[in-house]
Order: structure tokens, then sequence, then C-alpha cells
């Protein structure tokens, strides 16, 4: 098998407006991603299409949100005075965003404001179709050993912030906090690792990286090594997608049913390889 893409449902922002607020969540759950050609870049209409969509669910990176607009996150790669202006590298590994809190029924969206020449995408796995691929691996004579019998619909996932990945790989991009911001966390939270989405009526197998550090009833070596495992065979795998954005983009995906990852970029003072989007989340349950 080998990986093929899938594409986000391509709307313009007058079709999205036209819909009621129902019709517009059930939408981005049933295309998973949802592009909105936009072309204005001012926040103010930005944060009120969100607000159509739930909730705002606040990132613990307070320090960098917008002043006027606590629910908006700056994602950059911009630096001045030696001082990162956003998230720079914290997205950079396969995720899913707030899967370590406990209300995870979130939609992430991104405003495209400055676009880099080059490593600006953001990259998607299809969960929902991983998990039916996934599921056929572990009934093929393929099937690695330690998951031999593995009945997924039962595992339930301890989660918290941080990224798993780091604990085989040195190098794994990491987002880190400072006491005031890990106080200000959830201590674990557990998700079963088939979800069924309550919009979308899908099952997609949820969040199985980065936060995603242990099987509950299972010891953490191999916790880990059925864990990665199959985000390894996800990233082999699944059907993917990767946004390249112009200027006033918005991308608009849902939590439960995909992973996601932002690209390696290096710093920026500004110009030509400056990258800024503004990012808001929303609980729409």
């Amino acid at each position: 098998m080998g990986v093929r893409m899938f594409q986000p449902l391509r709307l313009d922002l007058g079709d999205v407006l036209g819909q009621s607020a129902a019709e517009f969540k059930q939408t981005v759950a049933q295309a998973k991603v949802l592009v909105i050609a936009n072309q204005d870049v001012s926040v103010a209409p930005y944060v009120q299409l969100m607000h159509r969509l739930g909730s705002p669910v606040h990132h613990v990176l307070a320090k960098y949100c917008l002043k006027d607009y606590r629910e908006v996150l700056t994602v950059t790669n911009l630096h001045r005075d030696g001082q990162a202006l956003g998230v720079h590298e914290g997205g950079g590994y396969w995720h899913t965003d707030m899967s370590y809190k406990s209300a995870n029924t979130v939609f992430t969206s991104l405003l495209s404001v400055q676009v880099p020449d080059q490593h600006g995408e953001t990259q998607f796995i299809d969960c929902v179709a991983g998990l039916h691929q996934v599921r056929q691996w572990l009934e093929s004579p393929g099937c690695p050993q330690h998951l031999k019998g593995l009945d997924l619909e039962k595992l339930r996932i301890h989660h918290r912030f941080g990224n798993r990945d780091a604990l085989r790989n040195a190098n794994a991009a990491v987002q880190h906090l400072n006491p005031q911001e890990v106080g200000a966390l959830e201590n674990t939270v557990i998700h079963p690792l088939v979800y069924k989405h309550p919009l979308a009526c899908t099952a997609s197998l949820y969040a199985p990286a980065a936060t995603a550090m242990q099987i509950e009833g299972v010891a953490p070596a191999l916790s880990h090594r059925i864990l990665d495992s199959l985000v390894d065979f996800l990233i082999q795998h699944a059907p993917r997608y990767r946004h390249a954005y112009r200027p006033g983009d918005i991308v608009i995906w849902d939590n439960l049913s995909t992973l996601h990852k932002g690209p390696p970029i290096p710093k920026s003072e500004g110009g030509a390889d400056a990258r800024l989007l503004y990012r808001m989340n929303v609980d729409f349950q």
C-alpha cells in the first residue's frame, strides 16, 4: 500500500455565510478539512466566522495570543530581538489539537496572513480512512506480533500535553511551557482510541500521536510500542492532504478525525521567508 491523497472541501466565503450555524458545523465535520479562499486577512471577521462554529477554546500559551483577542493564537516564525513573536515549531510533529483536554470536541482554524516562499504548508492525515486501514492490517499476516489480537475499541488512552515521540527521537519538536503554563493544564485525561464523531457519526483512530502517553492497563514501554506502531502505519499509509497557503486562506479542520502537523521552518526577521497565521480553536458541542 502507498500513501494516497484526499481532497478538502473548498467553499467560497459567501457559501459558508449562507449556512446556518448547525449546517456550518456539519459541513466541517463531514469534510474533515474545509478551505475558504477568503482574501480578507483582517482578524475581526475571522473571529466572527469562527464564533459561528462554537465557543472559543483558549490556548495555554497566552503570551502568544492577540492583545484584543485572547482566543486568537499567533503562529509564526518571526522573531524580534531574539524573541519569538508566536508559536514557531510547537506544531511541527503529528498531533491532534486539544487532545490533552477533557473537552476535546474541537475544530481548529488557521487564517493565513503572510506566506513564506517555501516551508509554509500544513499536512493532514485522514484518521477515519486510517482506522479502516489499520483494522485490515491487524487482521493481515503482516501484522506485528505485539499488535495481534488488539481490540482497538476497548483501548482507553491517557493523554497529557507534550510529544510522546520525544521519548524515541531526541530531535523531535516540543513546545516548552513555563511553570505557570504547566499549572494551567489539566492533569492526565482519558479518551477512547476509537472515537465516534457526534456530528459525522463516523469512527476514527483518535489522537494516537503526541499527547497519547499510555494505554490504560498496559505498561508504559508496551504502550509506547503499540501507539508508535499505529502512528507509523498511519503516516505510511493513511490518506493525506498538504495545504499550501495563499494570503487570506482560512483552513478549518476537525480534530476528532484528523492528525496534522506544521512544517519545520527557520526563524525569520521578516521578508520573503516570514510565515504568519492566526489560529482559533472552538468547541462545537
